[in-house]
């Protein structure tokens, strides 16, 4: 009796720079080689992904596509009864949450991780509550949204992530402070800022740059990084700091740890998730602890501790 597990393929065939005639046939043979039982199912809009994830009996759920297909995904994982591990086939313009869970984004590797090599660990996520979403990676008003509703598609297409660079670089000569009311569990705050982000995961495996220290998505809690220069002196001091990792004692960047958070600002900022523009201010978010379970790098996993141990 095979012991292999049955996956759900969820396939966006519009995701990325290359053609689904070129990735769906890679996907299949991978299947086919390792003998799984499996069903693709092609995307065709907006809640496909999280109504499939959330109704799967299958075993685990593989997903081709970019940042906001994955989430779509996770989320419908989150609420479906089972625990069932999302593996990831990279395939968007920047694969964040891929590459800040040190998931491979060459298509071969990323196939081997996710049929054969991965390891199943719970990650916290967040849960936007106005809009019923969840984050697997941040949800950030203010700078970070700007240049993502400001990065142009062809750009992305052409250039990938080096478009968010492009068009963070731009933004940074408008940037203007809002009015911030900020409750942070049971506390409430009120100061001035151009950029509150709700943070998960706040680093790229490998890149050597973090939103702060001590930033965990098995921690149980949302960090919260409120960015206030007023200034570009003050903003490339700020890039300095996050650069050099050299965190503490900046006013321009703060800090704190909370379960739950709301956002007020006067006038809105932008906000997104995970990459994606979803609106303005005010938001409401609070941590949902291993809320999900993830494919991951045994070195990964073990790296942070997640591995039982031996």
């Amino acid at each position: 009796m095979s012991t292999l597990p049955r996956i759900l393929v969820i396939f966006n065939p519009t995701a990325g720079q290359d053609p689904a005639e070129k990735v769906r046939p890679a996907l299949v043979q991978a299947l086919d080689d390792g003998g799984f039982e499996y069903e693709i199912r092609e995307t065709q809009g907006e809640g496909d992904a999280r109504r499939w994830a959330r109704e799967t009996e299958c075993d685990r759920v593989l997903v081709s596509g970019g940042d906001g297909t994955i989430m779509e995904a996770m989320s419908g994982l989150i609420e479906n009864p089972r625990d069932v591990p999302l593996a990831q086939l990279p395939s968007g313009t920047a694969n964040l949450l891929a590459r800040a869970l040190a998931i491979p984004i060459d298509r071969e590797d990323a196939l081997q991780l996710a049929l054969h090599d991965g390891v199943a660990v719970s990650m916290d996520v967040g849960h936007l509550i106005d809009h019923d979403r969840y984050f697997a990676l941040m949800a950030g008003s203010g700078w970070d949204a700007d240049l993502i509703k400001a990065a142009d598609r062809e750009l992305k297409n052409r250039l990938g992530f080096f478009a968010y660079v492009i068009s963070g670089l731009k933004s940074l000569f408008s940037l203007t402070r809002s009015r911030i009311q900020l409750t942070v569990d049971d506390q409430t705050f009120r100061f001035r800022a151009h950029t509150v982000i709700a943070i998960n995961v706040g680093e790229i495996h490998g890149s050597g740059v973090a939103l702060g220290s001590n930033l965990s998505p098995h921690d149980g809690k949302l960090d919260l990084a409120i960015v206030s220069p007023n200034s570009l002196a003050g903003i490339l001091r700020v890039v300095f700091r996050l650069l050099t990792r050299r965190y503490d004692g900046a006013t321009e960047l703060r800090y704190f740890k909370a379960e739950r958070i709301r956002v007020e600002a006067h006038p809105p900022l932008n906000l997104e998730i995970d990459g994606e523009p979803i609106g303005t201010t005010p938001f409401e978010a609070h941590v949902v602890p291993g809320g999900t379970q993830l494919i991951v790098p045994r070195d990964y996993a073990q790296a942070k501790g997640l591995l039982p141990k031996a």
